[in-house]
């Protein structure tokens, strides 16, 4: 599962720099790859087995969601006509 996670978060996190079309891919990537990863990361603390990957899946997937986030907050001011 951890690696599921890392897969999707490391999709997620390339795809999300596409501007418009990107956020189609990576939140559904993000939303699937988080839990996967944060599973992971629990199973391996219980059996004692390393958890680096599920700790990247987690890693990736948050920072895939990072230039989506921004996109939106940026479309979101440009739309509202606030002034600076």
């Amino acid at each position: 599962m951890g690696k599921a996670g890392l897969v999707l978060g490391i999709i997620g996190l390339v795809v999300s720099l596409i501007p418009f079309w990107g956020a189609f891919v990576t939140i559904p990537c993000a939303a699937i790859g988080l839990p996967l990863s944060d599973s992971a990361f629990y199973q391996a603390r219980k059996s004692g087995t390393g958890s680096g990957v599920a700790i990247a899946g987690w890693v990736t997937g948050v920072v895939a969601l990072v230039p989506i986030n921004m996109l939106f907050v940026f479309f979101m001011w440009a739309l509202s006509g606030w002034e600076t």
